[in-house]
């Protein structure tokens, strides 16, 4: 089968045939349609993680994705052939990746695709849908509750801001200038340019009773403990880079979560149907074809929302 595949850490891929992979005992195997990259591909190819997770070459990168499921192995129970899935591969070692024709994924990393979700709108929702979902959840979010999203423009934060209005919160998106418009489309009741100053002082100016929580897709540890001074006592801040400083916070009343994101497949049925229901829309969304897969790697972690590359 084609795939585009790496043959050593940190030099160009290109399309190479390899061979086709058959699911294993608890594994659906499936031909693919779409799939995401993520940050954790770009380390991946780059060979930051060589000393730590087993690799396997010629390397196949990148696990979330979507298609059709053609095959299941032995103790899979809930799909079949010929149902359309989305989800991650699930897999503890990476070069068995989704820019190729065809993977093998875990069953309790998948899920039914509706028909109403679009292939690559689905490659787009897993990863970065179940994180944002995670951080909501964690910040536990009541009805007019203020949440600052910082990184409401990129993939996660796209997510956290819709699923934070569904729970009825008052949303705060920041993000910078050229993205203002696109926060607002989103549902977020506010909008702070990053680019024009103080976000803290900004967020202060206009809360100063202080804000119910952060959900934070990106700032490192300083960062977030400077915006971390407008959350009120008894609020909530969330961080995705596990920036949040527990035991500081906890000293002025403030819970710190840091969110490792766990994929499973509740948790990818509950997303699927808020987006089948229109109430959830895809972040913005750059396509790439599986031959012009290198092109979409130059540019992953320099632009907010999410690369798709169709197979």
């Amino acid at each position: 089968m084609r795939a585009f595949a790496f043959d050593a850490f940190g030099q160009p891929g290109s399309i190479h045939e390899v061979p086709e992979p058959e699911p294993a005992e608890g594994q659906v195997g499936g031909r693919l349609a779409a799939a995401a990259l993520n940050a954790f591909d770009h380390a991946v190819i780059g060979g930051y993680l060589k000393d730590r997770m087993e690799d396997r070459c010629p390397l196949v990168p990148a696990s979330e994705c979507s298609g059709t499921s053609d095959a299941v192995g032995e103790g899979v129970h809930g799909f079949s052939a010929g149902d359309p899935v989305f989800g991650v591969t699930g897999k503890m070692f990476v070069g068995e990746g989704v820019l190729a024709e065809k993977t093998t994924a875990s069953a309790g990393t998948i899920a039914k695709r509706p028909q109403s979700l679009s292939d690559v709108d689905a490659a787009a929702l897993s990863l970065a849908g179940v994180s944002a979902l995670m951080c909501v959840d964690a910040a536990a979010l009541k009805p007019n509750d203020v949440v600052v999203v910082i990184g409401a423009s990129g993939g996660i934060g796209s997510y956290a801001v819709q699923l934070a209005k569904l729970r009825g919160a008052h949303v705060i998106g920041v993000t910078h200038t050229a993205n203002l418009g696109y926060v607002t489309g989103l549902g977020a009741d506010e909008v702070v340019d990053r680019t024009a100053g103080s976000v803290a002082d900004a967020l202060e100016a206009q809360h100063g009773s202080g804000v119910a929580a952060i959900i934070d897709t990106g700032s490192a540890a300083a960062s977030l403990a400077a915006l971390s001074a407008v959350v009120r006592n008894g609020g909530t801040v969330v961080s995705m880079k596990g920036a949040a400083a527990r035991d500081e916070l906890a000293k002025r009343g403030v819970k710190g979560i840091n969110v490792q994101t766990q994929m499973n497949t509740e948790r990818l049925e509950a997303l699927a149907e808020l987006a089948a229901a229109g109430k959830l829309k895809a972040p913005r969304i750059h396509k790439f074809p599986l031959d012009k897969a290198g092109e979409a790697f130059k540019i992953l972690g320099q632009t907010d929302g999410k690369i798709v590359v169709t197979i």
